[in-house]
């Protein structure tokens, strides 16, 4: 690990108070770079965002959001989940891709493909594997964002029905978190955290 990265990773905080200054354009694509970039099982990358870059977009968000300060943070991202990720079309489409690639084998690729998918978005039931993909591109947008001095904090706690309908999305897309991100207004000590020896299991 590079010491920046560990830096980033080590004073990492969940930060909601924020410095009124605005985050330059340049950085919020380089933290959705991040998360373009994350990976996903068989390269599904099921997420999309909605940046919300000004008071204008962020005022949708009021009633739908229970904690003021997301709507204080200079920009907010809402992260969400694609079902047309998981019809069979675009699977197929995404296999072919890894297949052309030699990352996957065409046996693989054919257990896949036999596999019971749905063929219309309304009727795909989002699977947990979704949401660890999802997981992984926003942390990667957490730690692009500590490394260029901002804050940012997750925040699970709204209403996705009201975010849905404010920001007019379509049917295949679910929200599933907030993401405000700007200049940290605090400094947080750590959390505390379980000591190695608590997370590690040895095998018998």
């Amino acid at each position: 690990m590079s010491a920046k990265l560990e830096e980033v990773i080590k004073n990492r905080r969940s930060i909601r108070k924020f410095k009124s200054e605005q985050v330059p354009a340049e950085d919020l694509e380089r933290i959705i770079e991040a998360a373009r970039l994350a990976p996903s099982g068989t390269n599904r990358q099921p997420w999309r965002f909605v940046l919300l870059g000004d008071d204008r977009k962020k005022s949708k968000l009021e009633g739908a959001v229970i904690q003021p300060f997301v709507l204080r943070a200079p920009a907010v991202i809402v992260c969400c989940l694609d079902r047309k990720s998981y019809t069979r079309g675009l699977v197929e489409q995404r296999m072919k891709e890894l297949v052309r690639l030699n990352v996957v084998s065409e046996e693989a690729a054919g257990y896949i493909y036999n596999r019971k998918m749905p063929e219309k978005t309304e009727d795909v039931v989002i699977p947990s594997s979704a949401y660890i993909d999802l997981g992984i591109a926003v942390e990667h947008m957490v730690l692009m964002a500590g490394s260029l001095g901002l804050g940012s904090c997750w925040v699970r706690l709204f209403n996705p029905q009201q975010v849905h309908e404010a920001l007019g999305l379509p049917a295949n897309i679910e929200a599933v978190a907030l993401l405000p991100l700007g200049y940290p207004a605090e400094s947080p000590p750590p959390r505390p955290r379980l000591d190695r020896n608590e997370i590690m299991i040895d095998p018998e």
